[in-house]
């Protein structure tokens, strides 16, 4: 069933894909598995994977045993991943193949130098290099939520938060490109990318950093809400009004992302802040010590508009989302004494209606 000379698991002869999946589970529940279950393996999402570009390490297929995951070689390390592969893939609903610990590094060195080459393309569209960097940036976010312990998944993550902010301040023109790719449908990990592209613009936009310093923050707007990986899955997913213990429950998300982060010392002390007091406010209001504008550095204030933003225009099940506009509106009519007025006339400055770079 699965090819020892390193070569893509080939299917019969007219046969369809996803038809020869039970059969392949089916055999290996009377045999000896592929792999053994006490590898462990790393997502390698689709979107991370791009054709004809190198993927010198072993992609492997996840199947669902009566004993856990079992892993069944779909490509060897010396042969290349194709385009017409890929697409057979998603045609038949898979979204994640994966990789050995041994050669985890490999895969996200490939990233990285993927994503790279695709940004410095003179051939593909701002449109197009947004919709890669945006895409492997969400990828990432959910391998991050799966693994916050692993320092390869954090190290990848530092590379593409460095490649949007590169990006950012090399074409002004991506940054409106990846903010028209947001989704109205709120999910957790697009949520995050979103929030980090849009602080990333703005600390640009401010003038207090340096580019790479932008980079080494931004890493806090991409996992400002790594700590809710922490928080029970029924909580995060109940579609209307929380309870009052449910609300304490979720407001401790931001120290639960502290105590992952801190784990890494990769991730610089201005990123830490900002996971930690992205929902401070100006006025007290705010959670989890409801600290005063004093106390309340200028990256966590931008997470906050950020996130404020993102939040009002993105649909959820209790809500609709709103335009830009109205956002923006709501924001200044209610929010003043809450969120920095400087940092939302820098938002309006770069994506409002009457920007450059309207939203």
């Amino acid at each position: 069933m699965v090819s020892s000379t390193g070569r893509f698991f080939s299917t019969l002869p007219g046969t369809p894909f996803a038809a020869l999946v039970p059969a392949m589970h089916a055999t290996l529940s009377m045999r000896t598995p592929v792999e053994d279950r006490e590898d462990v393996f790393h997502p390698a999402p689709l979107a991370t994977l791009r054709p004809n570009m190198g993927a010198c390490f072993e992609l492997y297929l996840g199947m669902p045993g009566r004993s856990g995951m079992r892993y069944i070689l779909f490509k060897g390390a010396q042969t290349e991943l194709t385009e017409r592969k890929k697409r057979e893939l998603i045609e038949n609903g898979v979204k994640t193949l994966y990789v050995k610990d041994a050669e985890a590094g490999d895969y996200y060195t490939y990233v990285d130098r993927a994503v790279g080459q695709v940004l410095k393309s003179e051939k593909m569209s701002p449109a197009e290099k947004s919709a890669v960097l945006y895409e492997t940036s969400q990828s990432l976010v959910k391998s991050t939520f799966e693994r916050p312990d692993s320092p390869l998944i954090m190290s990848a993550n530092k590379k593409v938060v460095a490649h949007t902010v590169a990006s950012i301040t090399a074409e002004p023109a991506m940054l409106r490109a990846m903010v028209s790719l947001f989704s109205y449908d709120y999910s957790l990990y697009s949520h995050c990318v979103h929030v980090s592209i849009i602080g990333s613009g703005l600390a640009l936009e401010t003038g207090s950093w340096k580019p790479d310093d932008v980079r080494e923050i931004a890493l806090g707007f991409l996992l400002h809400d790594i700590g809710k990986c922490r928080v029970r899955a029924d909580i995060l997913r109940k579609p209307g009004m929380l309870t009052a213990w449910e609300i304490r429950e979720m407001e401790k998300h931001p120290d639960l992302g502290v105590n992952l982060m801190s784990e890494h010392n990769a991730v610089w002390p201005e990123a830490i802040e900002i996971i930690r007091n992205h929902h401070e406010r100006l006025d007290g209001s705010g959670y989890p010590r409801h600290l005063g504008s004093q106390s309340i550095t200028l990256e966590s204030r931008i997470c906050s508009v950020a996130d404020v933003f993102d939040a009002f225009t993105s649909y959820r099940a209790y809500k609709p989302a709103m335009s830009g506009y109205n956002a923006l509106r709501l924001i200044l009519e209610k929010l003043t004494h809450e969120l920095d007025d400087d940092i939302v006339h820098l938002l309006i400055h770069r994506l409002g209606p009457n920007a450059r770079q309207p939203v």
